[in-house]
């Protein structure tokens, strides 16, 4: 036990110093508790009595008011994050010959112990390109009527269930035609083929790819950002990139707050159950017959004059059961994208507890992970993200037809 406090006032402070891999634990017993915790409500309500269902119901509040303090013990600001970066800007600006300024905010955001330990490099790498790729000379800047010193900004809010981390420089911005030409040049696109914009600034994220004309040693070798998106995806997370012609870049990370336990709706598709993080869902709805024949061949519904791509989850897990009759969409966003998955039963709500998938599965798209439900059975938790990406492509074609 330490004492740690000011002598002249008199006043101490109690602290207990704890390795971090004790609040690993922790957390692992923690989820255990709720597995064990939803079997047993399970067994109540089936065929328990009043009293055992009332003891039932408690230890479910006692285990998620655990839950929610083990949560709050691990998180950690993000300012621990990003005091970090101002060195790294200070020695770029020195090696670069450019004036460059760092500003942060929202430095009292909190996150998981373990997202921030996770998020330091693909930070450095993004920072790094703003700063030698992003950023011009001081007399480039002044010429095109900009300030002599250039300002990389690092923010980070919450958003529901997530953090926002947004990396923004006021530089020169992508260089679209280099980023076509170079996507051309190493056969990831055809010469001729159109391209929207979004998807023409995300070639920057291929294996690989870079615009750099020469190879420096600040850039990493112009590699670097497949694996910025490789990690930020293990996190569960999604990149996005946006930038304007002379007016900088800005990259949005969206990471999930904690990757031990979220709050899950539990769905059935064919005979199989999965977890549909809650933080992800906007709305559920149910698919008419009339809807689902009028959208056969085209799956897109019409959602407050809005159309909305729709992905049938039996026909992407090919699951070969007959659709139930009273099919339910849950509509689901990420970013600014939003995709209906359709499903033939809503279970509820489901606190799950995340296990990783094993070295055999861990590569198969469309899943995270997977959680133990309360009848011992595994449920596999969706990949949001992975699945919004796979119904665009659809929406644009169908938009085309």
């Amino acid at each position: 036990l330490d004492l740690l406090g000011d002598g002249a006032e008199g006043e101490a402070a109690e602290h207990v110093r704890v390795p971090a891999e004790r609040l690993d634990e922790l957390m692992d017993r923690v989820g255990e508790l709720v597995i064990a915790q939803s079997r047993l409500s399970q067994i109540a309500h089936q065929d328990g009595g009043l009293a055992l269902r009332s003891v039932s119901e408690e230890i479910e509040r006692l285990a998620g008011e655990l839950r929610d303090t083990m949560m709050v013990l691990r998180m950690m600001p993000v300012a621990s994050l990003f005091g970090r970066f101002r060195r790294l800007v200070h020695d770029l600006a020195r090696d670069t010959g450019k004036a460059i300024d760092l500003v942060t905010t929202g430095e009292s955001t909190e996150v998981d112990k373990t997202v921030i330990e996770r998020l330091f490099d693909p930070l450095v790498h993004i920072i790094r390109n703003s700063c030698d790729h992003g950023l011009e000379k001081a007399e480039d800047r002044v010429a095109a009527g900009k300030s002599a010193t250039g300002t990389v900004h690092l923010s980070a809010h919450q958003a529901g269930g997530e953090v926002l981390i947004t990396i923004r420089d006021d530089g020169r911005g992508i260089d679209r035609a280099r980023v076509r030409a170079k996507a051309e040049a190493n056969g990831l696109i055809q010469p001729d083929q159109l391209l929207a914009d979004q998807d023409l600034l995300q070639l920057i994220f291929a294996p690989g790819f870079s615009t750099a004309a020469q190879v420096t040693n600040l850039s990493g070798r112009g590699v670097g950002m497949d694996v910025v998106k490789r990690t930020i995806e293990s996190l569960r997370g999604t990149i996005e990139v946006a930038s304007i012609d002379g007016g900088g870049s800005t990259i949005t990370l969206r990471i999930p707050l904690t990757l031990a336990i979220i709050d899950g709706l539990l769905v059935r598709v064919g005979t199989g159950d999965y977890v549909i993080p809650l933080s992800a869902v906007e709305e559920c709805l149910e698919l008419s017959g009339e809807e689902d024949l009028r959208s056969q061949g085209r799956s897109l519904i019409t959602l407050r004059d809005r159309l909305v791509p729709f992905l049938r989850l039996r026909d992407v897990f090919a699951t070969g059961t007959p659709a139930d009759p009273h099919q339910k969409i849950v509509v689901v966003a990420t970013g600014n994208d939003r995709v209906g998955l359709v499903v033939d039963q809503i279970i509820g709500n489901h606190q799950t507890v995340i296990k990783s998938m094993s070295p055999l599965h861990r590569h198969v798209g469309s899943f995270t992970g997977a959680t133990i439900l309360g009848d011992g059975s595994v449920a596999l938790i969706l990949d949001i993200a992975q699945l919004v990406a796979l119904a665009q492509p659809r929406e644009e074609r169908l938009r085309a037809a």
